[in-house]
């Protein structure tokens, strides 16, 4: 090789170095740029972590103190006033009808239509409020004791009678004299209004069928799985004496 080949090798050769890319190089670089954004996001880990925890620590002891400290919840008020009457006696002994029974509804039993009556009865020398049944089409009143003895109806079902505004009442029933779904109460004179409530708050507003003797007689539709326990009533205001 004579001496201008040489030189003209050695000028390509230097040449070639200066165009070649730097592979080793470009790769070193490009893997100092991916380490950077992994070790900035593991340094604000570090720094978010540990405060997320103390958040969730402090909202955990906010929510306990707040229950710990808020008052109960106040149940709602049951409205109006424990109704407590004596329970029915069937057929008492020394059963006695004091006026006229007055007529209460009718209803449809096993062998026959029937008629419901509120009646005053004296039985060893206490006054009751009874209930009793008789078959729709009978000409005349059988005795209690037929009654119950031939039909399988326990009439008549008596109460003594109470103090109040509610004097007596009786729950209809399956066999009784009156069907079950109804009831009936002796209230006082001034009562306009009877609005009863089961043991669920809900409410049955009687109506007003009849007097007897100076009381008034309200039937109501009650749940026949749910007897009344609570009453309201609204009577008339007292009017001012005349001058």
């Amino acid at each position: 090789m004579t001496d201008l080949e040489r030189k003209l090798a050695e000028t390509l050769r230097e040449q070639g170095g200066e165009v070649t890319p730097d592979l080793a190089g470009a790769w070193a670089e490009q893997l100092r740029r991916q380490r950077r954004p992994r070790a900035a996001r593991r340094r604000l880990t570090l720094v978010v972590a540990p405060l997320a925890a103390a958040l969730v620590v402090l909202t955990s002891v906010l929510l306990a103190t707040q229950l710990q400290t808020a008052p109960a919840p106040v149940p709602p008020a049951s409205r109006g006033q424990e109704l407590t009457l004596p329970k029915p006696e069937y057929s008492p002994a020394g059963f006695i009808e004091k006026g006229e029974p007055i007529a209460l509804t009718d209803f449809v039993g096993q062998t026959d239509n029937w008629t419901s009556y509120a009646v005053f009865a004296s039985a060893l020398n206490t006054t009751l409020f009874c209930v009793e049944a008789f078959p729709k089409d009978l000409k005349g009143a059988p005795s209690p004791g037929v009654v119950q003895a031939q039909f399988g109806i326990k009439s008549p079902s008596c109460v003594p009678l109470s103090t109040g505004s509610v004097c007596a009442g009786y729950v209809g029933e399956a066999g009784g004299p009156l069907p079950a779904g109804k009831a009936i109460y002796l209230v006082d004179p001034a009562v306009r209004e009877l609005n009863l409530f089961d043991a669920k708050g809900d409410l049955s507003q009687a109506k007003l069928v009849g007097r007897l003797g100076q009381q008034q007689l309200f039937l109501a539709d009650v749940n026949p799985d749910s007897s009344p326990v609570r009453f309201e009533v609204s009577s008339d205001e007292a009017r001012p004496a005349s001058r």
